[in-house]
């Protein structure tokens, strides 16, 4: 079963991206403050705060576009990510893998601009050397030797599947070392 939530909230962090060997990832902090009117006053609640966690083309587009201070809304799993101190001390926080943010339109103007579409080279399923059969000929492999032109398409960026666009979950995990006290605000 999933924890999908929905949160309001103020970032209380700057964005920390990492990129490692094909991937991506962003992490920050988000406050969330419960507010209600006690008679003619409103009255804050206590502020809870998460790390918000991205992977792929949305780590890309928070980095460019999530500030400290900016309102969001942010919907995605709430995980509880547990690790032991060097004290041997166990500290629980809570995560949210975020798979879809913006900014909190009820807190302000913002204004939205798709990121430019660059052109990515993406090589079919052809083989890089001769075939089977050419082989069994006494054919040489030269796997240093790139495909013809002919051979290669070129295809849009966003144009590939869901799960190359989220990233993987896994890779985003070394955010792990990112997380932990230091960012409390």
């Amino acid at each position: 079963m999933e924890s999908q939530i929905t949160l309001t909230g103020y970032v209380g962090s700057d964005v920390e991206y990492v990129r490692g060997n094909g991937w991506v990832a962003a992490r920050f902090r988000l406050g969330c403050t419960p507010h209600w009117r006690k008679g003619t006053e409103w009255v804050n609640g206590t502020t809870t705060w998460l790390s918000i966690r991205t992977s792929g083309l949305t780590a890309d587009n928070v980095r460019d576009s999530v500030r400290k201070g900016d309102p969001m809304v942010v919907t995605g799993r709430l995980r509880t990510r547990g690790w032991d101190d060097s004290n041997n001390v166990h500290h629980e926080q809570l995560v949210v893998e975020a798979f879809a943010l913006g900014h909190d339109m009820a807190r302000g103007v913002s204004n939205y601009m798709r990121p430019a579409k660059a052109s990515v080279q993406v090589f079919e399923d052809e083989p890089l050397g001769p075939s089977e059969e050419d082989l069994l000929n006494g054919a040489k492999p030269n796997p240093l030797e790139p495909p013809a032109e002919s051979d290669m398409t070129v295809r849009e960026a966003g144009q590939g599947t869901a799960d190359e666009a989220r990233g993987s979950a896994d890779e985003a995990a070394d955010l792990d070392e990112l997380d932990g006290d230091d960012m409390e605000p």
